[in-house]
């Protein structure tokens, strides 16, 4: 598992949904999912630290646990099955003992913040679906290896140093059937039109 904190919550004009997007701490790798726009909010809120109004569902687990002696240790996002993310929370309970429950991404990560708790994602997920961001004007080497951006290079290169980095257009094709599968037709409509620009044309 690879520790990773929040680069920040994103909105996108040709999307009616927000994406979280994660970062590998002290690494160059970057995960985004696709959430809905409440729990967007409540991340956001989280990551300024300003109290709602009225406790939503999050506080309210939060407070739960704190109140019974439990606490949340750690969330992982462990994968990514037909354009779906999964994760599981690790709780320990007063007397020590610790479950693990099945989550889903924006649901873990709201909570995280609140209880302070760390946040983990899968090597294979961020070689799936992860990206490096470009430094910037970086020098252009003519035969990048593996772990460097190529010129191509918004594609994650392996973080876990076990392989060569993925296909970009792979990589927006899973995006497009994670959309599809969370009824995010609209950002599917927007995948869909990329992908159809960056795929060249029969010969």
């Amino acid at each position: 598992m690879v520790l990773m904190e929040i680069d920040g919550v994103y909105s996108n004009p040709k999307s009616a949904y927000p994406q979280v997007v994660l970062k590998e701490r002290g690494g160059p790798a970057y995960l985004p999912i696709v959430i809905g726009r409440f729990e967007a909010a409540a991340i956001a809120a989280a990551l300024a630290q300003r109290p709602a109004v009225r406790p939503i569902s999050y506080d309210i687990a939060h407070t739960i646990l704190e109140l019974v002696g439990g606490r949340l240790l750690r969330i992982e996002i462990t994968e990514l099955h037909e354009g779906t993310y999964y994760a599981m929370v690790h709780l320990q309970a007063a007397d020590g003992s610790i479950t693990t429950l099945d989550s889903r991404p924006s649901d873990a990560i709201a909570l995280a913040l609140r209880q302070g708790a760390g946040i983990y994602a899968a090597a294979a997920v961020l070689r799936e679906a992860g990206f490096v961001r470009p430094a910037p004007e970086p020098p252009q080497e003519p035969d990048a290896g593996p772990g460097e951006v190529a010129a191509a290079g918004e594609v994650l290169a392996d973080p876990a140093g076990t392989g060569p980095p993925p296909d970009p257009m792979a990589a927006l094709e899973r995006r497009l059937e994670q959309a599809v599968a969370e009824e995010l037709y609209e950002e599917a409509a927007r995948l869909r039109d990329e992908i159809s620009r960056l795929r060249p044309p029969p010969a």
